[in-house]
């Protein structure tokens, strides 16, 4: 029997705020960044096969070159994360941080081992994976409420999956961030036993924090 991984959740608020502290840490971040002239990008983007470079798969989704890069990425955060915060497997803030964790793992590494001789910046790849991990869950866990996400994620944002191929016109743009991102949002969405294995791990760990104090 599938494990049901996917459906809805009514605990609006802890969703929101979940969306909501990520999205303020990543201007926070981002704004540091620019106060400091961009030096924070310079020393935690991901620079590929340079072992500074690992650093900025933890970090360099928190930062952005400008403004405008930020923007873009908010709205598509917004709504692609609460898409996933409604998956009902994830219990809250541990499985969305799971997802997030893997998909940043994976789309991290990816372009540290095989991305081009760039400092890569921005949270486009953890994007990415969120649209990779909820179109795979149609396929996964094939039920009227995953096919009819994995359609409207389509529809909203299936164009811009060209933006995981090289493109000679758009040089500044991390396309290798956006496929291995991709890639990791499917790995994180192929397997929800492992998912909900780890995920169930996380918030024993977190549970067990919470009781020292």
């Amino acid at each position: 029997m599938a494990l049901v991984l996917y459906s809805r959740d009514p605990a609006w608020s802890l969703k929101l705020e979940i969306l909501r502290d990520s999205l303020i840490l990543a201007w926070l971040v981002s704004l540091t960044n620019w106060i400091f002239g961009g030096s924070l990008g310079q020393l935690l983007g991901i620079r590929p096969r340079q072992l500074v470079g690992l650093l900025g798969i933890a970090f360099a989704p928190f930062l952005h070159r400008d403004i405008n890069h930020l923007l873009a990425n908010t709205l598509p955060f917004l709504v692609l994360g609460w898409l996933v915060l409604l998956q009902e497997g994830l219990q809250g803030a541990s499985g969305f941080y799971t997802v997030t964790g893997i998909i940043l793992l994976a789309g991290g590494l990816g372009t540290w081992l095989f991305g081009r001789e760039a400092i890569h910046l921005g949270a486009s790849g953890l994007i990415f994976g969120y649209i990779g991990f909820l179109l795979v869950g149609s396929y996964v866990v094939p039920t009227l409420w995953t096919v009819g996400l994995a359609i409207v994620v389509f529809v909203l944002y299936g164009a811009q999956l060209w933006a995981m191929l090289p493109n000679s016109r758009a040089i500044a743009v991390s396309w290798e961030g956006h496929l291995f991102g991709f890639v990791g949002g499917l790995i994180a969405g192929i397997r929800p036993d492992l998912l909900t294995s780890i995920q169930r791990h996380i918030q024993m760990a977190i549970d067990n924090l919470f009781r020292l104090y």
